[in-house]
């Protein structure tokens, strides 16, 4: 069901719908786990950072791990949440302003999202390369650069906004809302956008993160001190995650120059090969709470803490129900 002024091809469900309910269902069972470990691992994050300060990193790693995080929490809300209920609903029930929010979101905050992990990185190398320079940022100057790392990402939502804002459809291969980008103008505006927000912040993702091993590398073989591994892996993991998450969907674009079909609804690589490049792309919003639960052992303390006063707190209220009884 299309709910904006413009229809495309995909918006066909005899053509591109799902088929089988085993499958959809299955589907949709992948997101309620991508949202639920977002929801309660980036909201856990947030609350252990800001008001427990569980997080024994420096300073400015730890506002970009709260800025990714709040990231993540938008993501899951504004567009996973709303993919999951198309894929059990079989077709878009949730409205224009919904369609319009879900189109316009996927490009802001996939584009902040990138930028943030290129500043995590960044940041590391940085730290690595130069400590007595990278001790003076404070954590002030950290959060004014991730504003404008949200700012720049705006720059995509702004110009669809200034184009064309109705070129808005919903797709049944990915079971979401989209941005048509049928503008001639975009045939100017797509490589400048793609290449400056997109293209070379993932580049310099990859880039700094290998610095940042071969500079790890350096300063412990040079050095009798001992490294201090746990920032390191926590940036080289969350990066590495990035960039594997969105490798099959860099595979499916640079795929279609090459994979030439008369009609795309009998071709698996533009209908199944396309759901699965973009279901894998969601892994990046719920595996920061995973990795850092893994790499930082403050972090780590912190879950266990919660969970053992959980338990307690269960056991003593399981205690005084059947002493009441």
């Amino acid at each position: 069901m299309t709910t904006t002024l413009y229809h495309d091809e995909y918006g066909n469900k005899t053509s591109y719908g799902v088929k089988s309910d085993a499958i959809r269902y299955t589907w949709a069972g992948y997101y309620l786990f991508v949202i639920a470990s977002s929801f309660i691992g980036d909201t856990t994050i947030l609350i252990a950072s800001i008001k427990y300060k569980a997080f024994k990193l420096h300073r400015v790693i730890i506002v970009v791990i709260q800025h990714i995080a709040f990231c993540d929490l938008m993501v899951s809300a504004s567009n996973h949440f709303q993919r999951m209920v198309s894929i059990i609903s079989d077709e878009w029930v949730l409205g224009n302003f919904f369609c319009y929010l879900n189109s316009y979101s996927v490009y802001f905050l996939g584009a902040t999202s990138s930028l943030l992990i290129c500043i995590m990185t960044t940041s590391k190398l940085l730290q690595l390369k130069y400590p007595f320079k990278f001790r003076a940022t404070t954590s002030k100057k950290a959060h004014l650069i991730c504003v404008a790392c949200w700012l720049l990402g705006s720059a995509v939502p702004i110009t669809i906004l200034l184009v064309d804002k109705d070129d808005v459809s919903f797709s049944y291969r990915a079971y979401a809302c989209g941005y048509g980008f049928t503008s001639e103008i975009w045939h100017y505006l797509t490589p400048f956008v793609i290449v400056l927000i997109v293209f070379i912040s993932t580049c310099l993702v990859v880039l700094t993160t290998f610095c940042l091993l071969i500079e790890a590398r350096k300063i412990a073989s040079q050095s009798r001190k001992s490294l201090k591994w746990q920032g390191i892996v926590t940036t080289v993991l969350t990066a590495t995650v990035f960039c594997l998450s969105l490798l099959p969907l860099f595979a499916y674009h640079i795929g279609g120059f090459f994979v030439s079909v008369e009609d795309n609804s009998k071709s698996s690589f533009h209908t199944t090969f396309f759901r699965f490049a973009f279901s894998v792309s969601s892994l990046n919003t719920m595996s920061n709470f995973y990795i850092y639960s893994l790499t930082v052992s403050s972090f780590r303390a912190f879950i266990w803490s919660k969970m053992q006063l959980s338990y307690q707190y269960i056991t003593n209220v399981e205690t005084s129900t059947s002493h009441g009884m």
